[in-house]
């Protein structure tokens, strides 16, 4: 529990940055958005998204900073940047789940705007490979369906094999994560220019 939580200095007149991501091009068309509430701010992000049809992030803009201005994302962030920390692939997550999901909805394929799929890398129990893409009719996904050689579709079957082979709160070996995380740098190489891989078994 945090202590005298409001015993800090208050402020109401937060500054919004949304930022839409053009398709294929990326292309940064930035807005910001003064003296609203989140609510507003994430319903403008809504409408000039014409409902997610296009990559969108939102940021406060930090006015105080030491430095310069700093961006603290709430929602998404820099789509140009590639993902270093599980954080930053949350808010890919969210991005790309939203638009993927608008997709779905007006019944166009489910393509991120490079033109790639997204398919997500995480064990499940009753499951053999760990592979899946969100809204499509298959969602769960085999090896030969993405093309992968046999040798790795056999080291992502025993990958999920030992997180399904013990008990359910038995914690995992540090190697488990370890394997997982080079067999997701070896699935992102044998789909490169097909699909973006994320590592969901980080998150």
């Amino acid at each position: 529990m945090v202590e005298n939580p409001l015993a800090m200095p208050q402020r109401n007149d937060t500054r919004f940055r949304l930022v839409l991501f053009a398709d294929a091009t990326l292309e940064v068309t930035a807005y910001d958005i003064s003296g609203a509430s989140l609510e507003f701010a994430l319903d403008a992000a809504r409408q000039l998204s014409r409902h997610d049809e296009v990559m969108w992030a939102l940021a406060v803009v930090d006015q105080e900073s030491a430095v310069e201005p700093a961006l603290l994302w709430i929602s998404g962030s820099d789509y140009s940047q590639t993902p270093k920390t599980p954080n930053q692939w949350r808010h890919r997550r969210d991005m790309q789940d939203r638009y993927l999901m608008a997709k779905s909805r007006r019944r166009l394929p489910l393509l991120l705007p490079d033109g790639r799929r997204s398919i997500r890398m995480f064990a499940e129990w009753g499951r053999l490979w760990g592979l899946w893409e969100s809204f499509s009719e298959s969602y769960v996904l085999d090896p030969s369906s993405l093309g992968l050689s046999a040798e790795l579709g056999d080291e992502l079957y025993a990958w999920n094999d030992a997180f399904n082979d013990r008990e359910v709160d038995d914690p995992l070996p540090s190697s488990w994560r370890d394997e997982g995380l080079a067999l997701y740098d070896r699935l992102q190489r044998e789909l490169a220019g097909v699909a973006e891989v994320r590592p969901e078994f980080l998150l």
